[in-house]
């Protein structure tokens, strides 16, 4: 028993300590503490722990503004590929050769035309501008040359303009002239052909046609005669013809009753379109051929420029090199 009860009050002495040391450890001991000094030691500031909820002192981005904040890169992303497309297009000009022409093309199809640093041919209408100038510069190279070879013509020129010009067109009758063969057969073909390549050359649409049984090809050599007649017309009977300078046809000559005939008027656009698409057979069948296997470009330069003398001299006039081609280097 009295082992019992000194059991019971060691117990309880234990709990006491326990409680005494609880109360003094959270500061309930009941005793008052004396004020502490403020000590120099800077003050650790507490962590705080980020809030996880709304706040209101930060302001969400609205909806919108994300959209266009999107389409604005989205366009700027398609410029750039824009223009590095374009950039890369242009070196590729650059660094490649164009195509050679291999064959007769067709106008209607733009997949089938030839192709100079990778562009089409224009297929805008006829360059009249270069085409008056052009014109207008061959129809005073050829009466500077009756000036200068023909001393009737120069003393034609004296007498009233518009009285001597309308006579000498209205005594224009009969087919023979009184030229030579190689002026009325040759001469005069060859001008035809000149003034065809002069349209040809800046008519963008059939530029670079060649000889082929296409009907590109007929269309553009038909529209080329039909200037090419216009052309020889105003040569013989217009205001700045053989008859208003030079009063051809006001006079009979030594060799002709009739110098101003319907010879030339015919034979010019004709026989010069046949000229013309003669030259375009030899520049496809001959020229091209030759080029395959000849690399000495001065054989090559001079082989296009004396099979094709007329396409030569209209390439002269619209300040080309005689043996320049449209569409195929030399």
């Amino acid at each position: 028993m009295n082992d019992l009860k000194l059991s019971l009050c060691r117990c309880k002495e234990f709990v006491f300590l326990g409680l005494l040391c609880f109360f003094s450890a959270t500061g309930f001991a009941g005793e008052s503490k004396a004020p502490q000094p403020i000590s120099a030691k800077p003050v650790i500031a507490p962590i705080v722990q980020p809030n996880t909820t709304f706040r209101s002192d930060l302001t969400l981005p609205h909806p919108e503004h994300h959209l266009a904040w999107d389409q604005d890169h989205s366009a700027k992303k398609q410029v750039d590929q824009a223009i590095t497309s374009r950039w890369l297009k242009d070196l590729r000009m650059l660094i490649q050769e164009p195509h050679p022409v291999t064959g007769p093309t067709s106008a209607g199809n733009p997949q089938s035309a030839p192709q100079l640093n990778g562009q089409t041919p224009d297929q805008s209408g006829i360059q009249w501008k270069p085409l008056i100038a052009q014109s207008l510069t061959f129809l005073w190279i050829e009466h500077g040359f009756r000036f200068l070879t023909e001393p009737g013509t120069r003393e034609e020129l004296k007498g009233p303009f518009f009285k001597d010009w309308f006579q000498s067109a209205k005594n224009t009758r009969g087919w023979r002239d009184g030229d030579p063969f190689i002026v009325n057969y040759i001469g005069h073909p060859m001008q035809g052909s000149v003034t065809n390549y002069m349209f040809v050359h800046n008519d963008p649409k059939y530029i670079r046609e060649e000889m082929g049984f296409s009907k590109a090809y007929f269309k553009s050599r038909l529209r080329a005669m039909l200037f090419s007649t216009v052309y020889s017309t105003q040569f013989e009977l217009g205001p700045l013809s053989e008859a208003s300078l030079g009063n051809v046809g006001l006079f009979p000559s030594k060799t002709s009753r009739h110098p101003s005939a319907f010879v030339d008027l015919v034979v010019t656009p004709t026989l010069g379109t046949a000229w013309t698409m003669g030259e375009d057979a030899l520049d496809r069948f001959i020229i091209k051929r030759m080029e395959t296997h000849v690399e000495n470009r001065v054989v090559r330069l001079l082989v296009r420029s004396f099979l094709n003398p007329s396409r030569s001299f209209a390439n002269a006039l619209r300040g080309k090199y005689p043996w320049n081609r449209d569409g195929r280097r030399l």
